[in-house]
């Protein structure tokens, strides 16, 4: 029993669920916390992104318009300037000009020679060929033209005129490295603000998920893992007007049926073992009776076989013995009394008589009286086919009992249950393939009737008529004596009723016993 409840305990805890511990990886606040920190941060980072490049255009506008509000102011002023134009004079002028816009890195003024464009006057040390590219354009199309979009300095030019005719244009370099600079330093703040802004975000909702997420998860785990483990009066210890409050009631309102659940299957197991033990107790007295029946059963048959092996030895010995004693008495009557002889053979006489009387004796021992008493035949019916129900069922072989309420008889009860016992015995070694097997109980007009059939082999009609002799029997020598049915009919007999069968071969067999009911009984 130990072993096996072991066996069931190691199964049972291998079923059962539990609640592992969650790796920090896979810590739902640490998954929220993170996702909602990369949602926040993209955000942020694309609004800075924006507000970025949006400041970015502004700057460059605001230079290429510094670049086209000094190129057209210096066209303006050298096409209203009266005299001749002198380059040294042109450049100081254009100096002042770049001292006013630091934005301006050099201003030249480009015209077309005869050997194609050339910077008749400038403000840089060294010309750029973009310079009188940009210069040769402006004045090939009479507009405002700008040089390459790239780089730290790019260049524009206006056309110049004076006095109505085309003299040159005025090329402009704008520098562009204040806008590189914002532009690094603006995403270097960006990068380092969305940085901030992740590592705070990250710690507010991992302090809000743990103290709003994370505790009642917990709780709710506990409580989980404690009724996982058979302590089902575990509750979850908070109430919260939320989704979890919700979820924390309905644990505990189902934990609630469970205990409820659980103490009434703990009421039915007590009843259904006590009523277990009581069936157990009943078996057990069954077979106890079982037991009993049968070595008095086996006692019987042993007497029986002693009492018919002591009539056939009576009966073999008693005839000669009989045949002995009359031809004494008849030498006895020849010698005459006084004669020797008649002496010698009273003595022989005498010995032949003790030799009776201890066969006698023998027969008398070997049969055992009749204890007679009041009898329920349902009663004892319905206890005998209960003794038997084990055994039917080991055969697969089904009972139908119809037990009418009968009269009382007067009779031996263990003698008569022995002898239906035998009929029983026989059916169910009738029937090896299992079958079915009828008891009746009925009562006549001065009898009760009791039938015991069965769905066997049957008995073959050669065999009908010496079923009850002693010795006679179908069964193998190490399955039967031949006794049973002698025995039952000779208890039948001494009750004063009878015992008769009706079989066909290959359908079954039918028993039919009568005992009569006394007199006062059946009035």
């Amino acid at each position: 029993m130990t072993d096996r409840a072991n066996r069931l305990s190691a199964v049972s805890q291998q079923d059962r669920p539990t609640v592992a511990a969650i790796p920090w990886s896979r810590s739902l606040r640490v998954r929220v916390a993170f996702f909602l920190v990369i949602a926040v941060a993209a955000v942020i980072g694309i609004t800075t992104y924006v507000e970025l490049r949006q400041f970015e255009r502004a700057v460059e506008v605001e230079l290429r318009e510094a670049g086209r509000r000094t190129a057209m102011a210096v066209a303006d002023d050298l096409e209203l300037r009266e005299g001749p134009l002198r380059p040294d004079d042109i450049s100081r002028h254009l100096h002042e000009f770049i001292d006013t816009t630091p934005e301006i890195h050099s201003v030249s003024v480009v015209t077309m020679g005869p050997a194609g464009p050339l910077v008749w006057a400038s403000t840089a040390v060294s010309l750029s060929d973009e310079v009188m590219v940009v210069g040769s354009q402006a004045i090939a199309k009479r507009e405002l033209v700008w040089g390459a979009q790239t780089g730290t300095i790019r260049r524009l030019a206006v056309p110049l005129l004076r006095d109505g005719q085309l003299f040159g244009a005025v090329a402009v370099s704008v520098s562009f490295g204040a806008l590189d600079r914002l532009r690094a330093t603006g995403r270097t703040l960006a990068l380092w603000a969305m940085l901030l802004a992740w590592a705070i975000l990250f710690a507010l909702i991992e302090w809000l998920a743990r103290s709003q997420i994370l505790r009642p998860i917990s709780q709710i785990r506990q409580t989980m893992l404690e009724a996982g483990e058979g302590r089902v009066s575990a509750r979850v210890p908070f109430t919260r007007p939320d989704e979890f409050g919700a979820i924390a009631a309905g644990l505990n309102h189902m934990l609630d049926q469970i205990e409820t659940l659980h103490s009434s299957l703990q009421r039915r197991v007590a009843d259904a073992t006590g009523e277990v033990r009581a069936r157990n107790r009943e078996l057990v007295d069954m077979y106890q009776q079982m037991f009993r029946l049968r070595e008095e059963l086996s006692r019987a048959q042993q007497l029986a076989a002693v009492g018919e092996t002591a009539s056939v030895v009576a009966h073999q010995v008693g005839t000669p013995l009989n045949l002995i004693s009359g031809h004494i008495q008849v030498l006895i009557e020849e010698h005459g009394p006084d004669s020797p002889v008649t002496r010698r053979l009273q003595i022989a006489e005498e010995q032949i008589r003790k030799v009776t009387a201890t066969v006698r004796s023998l027969l008398a021992r070997s049969r055992t009286p009749l204890e007679r008493e009041a009898v329920d035949l349902a009663t004892l019916i319905r206890r005998m086919c209960a003794l038997v129900q084990p055994a039917l069922e080991t055969a697969g072989i089904s009972l139908s009992l119809a037990c009418e309420e009968v009269p009382g008889v007067q009779a031996d009860a263990v003698q008569l249950e022995l002898a239906l016992l035998n009929v029983i015995s026989n059916a169910l070694d009738a029937m090896p393939a299992g079958g079915q097997l009828a008891v009746s109980v009925r009562a006549s007009a001065a009898s009760v009737v009791i039938e015991i059939g069965d769905t066997g082999t049957g008995i073959a009609p050669d065999l009908i008529a010496r079923v009850f002799d002693p010795w006679v029997t179908t069964k193998a020598q190490e399955r039967g004596t031949g006794l049973g049915l002698s025995i039952t009919r000779s208890v039948i007999t001494e009750h004063g009723g009878n015992i008769g069968v009706r079989s066909t071969p290959g359908a079954g067999s039918v028993f039919t016993v009568e005992l009569p009911v006394p007199a006062q009984a059946g009035d």
